[in-house]
């Protein structure tokens, strides 16, 4: 299957390439953006999206587009959002955006797109079956006030050594850290319900 990815960085694009193929369970080929698209921090990725998702659609032979975006400070996402979306949820802006645009696509090309969301970070994703304490569950009782023990610069320290990793030591972490989770999704899943739970229940429906 021919995938394009759009995230924050390739480290992370790289991790997503491997945890995808094992969802959908067979070798994907990654479909490159079209140059004219840039990456930006995860507060900007939904303000760009209709334009990764034209150019994907007009400009490469993907049959897909996964997009993942840290959640940073905004509203983990919850059930009662899927009855009402919350504009302080970064998975509702997200859909939102992809929604709206998908609907103007002219064309008879199938395109399908999967969003995921890591609370707060994708580095939360890559912590996840080595620091018990790093889920969703957790963060969400931190919005609510109560102090725990990680923030979102913990995280990169407690993964990379420190919260300003080399750029090689992004894409070699990240893939380390796909390549063990790859082999256990549904603890993933179990951990982070709605921010990896969605973007692995969108995948799946793809086969059916």
């Amino acid at each position: 299957m021919k995938i394009a990815f759009f995230s924050e960085s390739p480290a992370d694009e790289a991790a997503l390439k491997i945890l995808v193929a094992g969802i959908l369970g067979e070798e994907i080929e990654e479909t490159d953006l079209p140059n004219t698209i840039e990456r930006r921090s995860s507060s900007h990725v939904d303000k760009l999206l209709p334009n990764v998702i034209k150019g994907v659609y007009f400009w490469t032979d993907a049959e897909a587009l996964i997009v993942v975006s840290d959640s940073d400070d905004t509203s983990v996402h919850t059930k009662e959002h899927e009855t009402e979306s919350n504009e302080q949820c970064r998975l509702c802006q997200l859909r939102k955006a992809v929604a709206k645009t998908v609907s103007k696509l002219k064309g008879e090309k199938a395109f399908k797109v999967a969003i995921g969301v890591p609370v707060p970070a994708i580095e939360a994703w890559f912590l996840c079956g080595i620091n018990p304490h790093v889920n969703e569950a957790t963060w969400i009782r931190k919005q609510n006030g109560e102090r725990i023990q990680y923030d979102r610069k913990s995280l990169k320290v407690e993964l990379y050594g420190n919260d300003r990793p080399a750029i090689e030591s992004l894409k070699e972490k990240a893939i380390e850290s796909a390549e063990r989770l790859v082999e256990d999704l549904a603890q993933l899943e179990e951990f982070f319900p709605q921010g990896f739970g969605c973007l692995i229940n969108e995948i799946r429906g793809w086969k059916q």
